[in-house]
């Protein structure tokens, strides 16, 4: 019974007679048992923990039920998903968008950080930060990471990109029966590779990089700014010593909290060589081919560089998509219009000064810094 009610309402956009409220709740209730939110068994009856709604079911119908929607396979319903590998300022909302116009991916517009805190909150950690590596790998901290991302990526697509899309294939979607091709650009998987390729073995990697010296002077430019800002270390930061930044922009790599008392040039240098290093790091060690893009390849020719890489990844390149990358707007989250050797006029002294830092590594994904 309850299973026909959560069919019937996932073929529904939004509750409007009181048994459609009804039915919404049921799929809500059971959605979040598929997430992996179910709260807790308890002898013969499961408690939803709401606050204020507390609904029971008996527990060998709820695992039925759970049976029944798992077994339609929402675990094995995505075809080598696509994630960009960047550090933060790096041009990589400028490729997500461009890439996002290949009509074959499913996407949400925002990043993926609150699903990753969702699964593995702060709170749960005695030293904070956006790691995430194979020690906490769990079946059902994959079961939930691959399921939310299906159902969010797919409700975008079918709410958002395709408004006409017929109940039955509303239904195909919401059970997990169609597969997807997933895209992704949330910067704090730098630091769940590990964990991703448990979750999705397939993986396709576009690893993007940029001159360093300009794209720690975009995080100097960025730093601070409310969109960029981690707001959940906020109360941690104020009650460190010798801190000199009242909050910590970009994803937080373990050993955040021994540098806050750096300068912010310092900071930034010490947060994007974190990022860079990690990729590498399991990039070296695992079986795993990426892509490398360079920024700067995608300002000077946008639409050479995304054609080659599509062709790479198999996505199709269409007339519309040509059209877009022929005169790309400038992306979401621009700061300042890209400009060459823009550092050397917004940052230079900062930069130079961190130079020594990133020396070693520049050199090693193919940059030569400029000392002045």
């Amino acid at each position: 019974m309850l299973v026909a009610i959560y069919v019937m309402a996932a073929t529904r956009d939004f509750p409007k007679s009181a048994v459609s409220r009804a039915s919404w709740f049921v799929y809500s209730f059971i959605n979040r048992c598929i997430s992996g939110k179910i709260i807790q068994f308890h002898k013969e009856s499961i408690l939803l923990k709401d606050g204020i709604l507390k609904s029971f079911i008996s527990l060998a119908k709820a695992q039925r039920i759970l049976k029944t929607v798992e077994s339609i396979a929402l675990f094995y319903s995505f075809d080598r998903p696509i994630f960009i590998i960047a550090p933060p300022r790096s041009g990589s909302t400028f490729l997500f968008e461009s890439l996002s116009m290949f009509k074959e991916l499913y996407y949400f517009d925002w990043e993926a950080s609150n699903i990753w805190w969702e699964v593995f909150p702060y709170d749960d950690s005695q030293y904070p930060c956006d790691y995430i590596g194979e020690e906490q790998v769990s079946n059902r901290s994959v079961r939930t990471i691959r399921n939310m991302i299906y159902l969010y990526s797919t409700r975008y697509h079918y709410r958002k990109r395709c408004k006409m899309v017929r109940r039955l294939s509303r239904f195909k979607y919401l059970f997990g029966l169609n597969r997807i091709r997933y895209f992704d650009k949330t910067i704090s998987n730098c630091f769940h590779l590990k964990f991703l390729h448990h979750v999705f073995p397939d993986a396709q990697y576009i690893m993007l990089l940029r001159d360093p010296q300009e794209n720690i002077s975009s995080m100097i430019e960025g730093w601070g700014r409310p969109e960029l800002c981690n707001t959940q270390l906020t109360p941690i930061i104020r009650h460190l010593r010798d801190a000199t930044i009242e909050s910590w922009s970009y994803p937080a790599p373990p050993g955040w909290k021994d540098v806050v008392s750096w300068a912010l040039p310092e900071i930034c240098a010490w947060s994007w060589k974190q990022h860079i290093e990690y990729a590498l790091d399991f990039f070296k060690n695992e079986e795993k081919a990426c892509e490398i893009v360079r920024y700067e390849d995608l300002i000077e020719n946008n639409l050479e560089t995304v054609c080659e890489l599509a062709a790479k990844l198999g996505l199709v390149v269409t007339g519309s998509v040509i059209d877009y990358l022929k005169n790309p707007p400038l992306s979401r989250t621009t700061v300042s219009a890209p400009q060459r050797y823009k550092w050397m006029t917004k940052n230079r002294e900062a930069i130079v000064s961190v130079s020594p830092m990133i020396k070693d590594l520049a050199e090693k994904i193919g940059y030569t810094l400029l000392s002045r």
